[in-house]
């Protein structure tokens, strides 16, 4: 089986983050998700961060400024293996620019997260908030 990484980016401001509801793509439409995606082949998470954030919401971030935040291995999805970063500077104004892939954008206080949020999301956010950085369930 081959292994694929995702990068997710944590978008924030003030005590909000920055979540897109996911729509016509197969894999927990209708739930909330942070701004993210498979790396390329070629690419450093960083890169592949940079790259997923133009692509989905319109906004340039850096990769001095992108935090990491921990790695998530979901064992239902074991060929899965995602990276969170938290970044809180961005130059450019958040828009929905993959309208067939995204409902909306949001703010959202970061403890009070919808229920319908993707499951690796809603614990890379606890991660983050308690500095954990590797976690691993479902094995």
């Amino acid at each position: 089986m081959e292994t694929c990484l995702t990068v997710e980016v944590i978008i924030q401001k003030d005590n909000k983050v920055c979540m897109i509801k996911r729509k016509n793509t197969g894999y927990m439409d209708g739930y909330y998700a942070f701004v993210g995606g498979h790396v390329e082949k070629g690419e450093s998470l960083k890169q592949a961060g940079i790259r997923e954030v133009k692509e989905e919401c319109g906004v340039v971030i850096k990769a001095e400024d992108m935090n990491f935040v921990c790695g998530i291995r979901n064992g239902k999805r074991e060929d899965y293996f995602n990276y969170y970063y938290v970044v809180s500077n961005f130059e450019g104004k958040l828009q929905n620019m993959e309208e067939d892939k995204c409902e909306e954008i949001v703010w959202i206080d970061k403890n009070a997260i919808p229920d319908n949020t993707v499951d690796n999301d809603k614990r890379a956010l606890y991660n983050y908030l308690n500095n954990i950085k590797l976690d691993e369930y479902n094995f």
